[in-house]
């Protein structure tokens, strides 16, 4: 028989912490490859490694993640746009410089293809006010980035007086979907690095 004295208490076994960052961005990294439609519940919670009662508890539903996970993808391209554009040259020199390690993220990236932003654009923005205007908003934000260099640029004398920021920064940004989109068939060097010239040869 054992006695209350002579009971040997077990340690309290702690649930395993969820880990909300992490499995945000394996349902992000889940929608890029798939898209909205192709990617189910059930695949999010083997990705994220979360049961169905827990997935809905953190969540609420699909479209509810499928924003969270946008809105992460979306912070993560701001971050590196920032920072390629603000690399510590003159600011025309970054603007190539963004576009030279834009061709080597294309050219050497495998598993994920294109962009999030994109991808969700062609899927869904003529069937989904919300979402439409959510993308509206985000481009719109990388377009200003883009101009505020570009502005930069101008006021340094590397872009002629008489050349719009504006309409460049949109230019520019067209560009760069364009890139992404074209390198998910075709990501030669050659080719992406030709189009990039012509591109840039809009702000001499």
């Amino acid at each position: 028989m054992i006695t209350q004295k002579s009971a040997k208490v077990k340690p309290m076994v702690r649930p395993t912490q969820f880990n909300r960052p992490q499995a945000l961005e394996q349902s992000m990294y889940l929608f890029w490859q798939n898209g909205y439609t192709n990617t189910s519940m059930q695949q999010l919670g083997e990705r994220m490694d979360m049961r169905p009662g827990s997935l809905y508890a953190a969540f609420k539903n699909k479209r509810q993640l499928f924003f969270e996970a946008l809105d992460l993808y979306f912070e993560q391209s701001s971050a590196l746009l920032k920072k390629r554009l603000k690399a510590g040259h003159s600011p025309m020199q970054n603007i190539h410089h963004f576009f030279e390690l834009l061709i080597n993220d294309l050219v050497e990236e495998k598993a994920m293809k294109g962009c999030l932003m994109i991808n969700t654009a062609t899927e869904l923005a003529d069937q989904d006010e919300e979402i439409k205007l959510k993308l509206q908003k985000m481009f719109e934000s990388h377009e200003q980035q883009f101009c505020e260099v570009l502005k930069q640029a101008q006021n340094s004398a590397q872009l002629a007086p008489d050349k719009d920021p504006e309409a460049l920064a949109r230019f520019l940004l067209m560009g760069v979907r364009g890139l992404k989109v074209y390198s998910q068939t075709n990501s030669s060097r050659k080719n992406l690095q030709e189009m990039v010239v012509t591109l840039l040869s809009t702000l001499s």
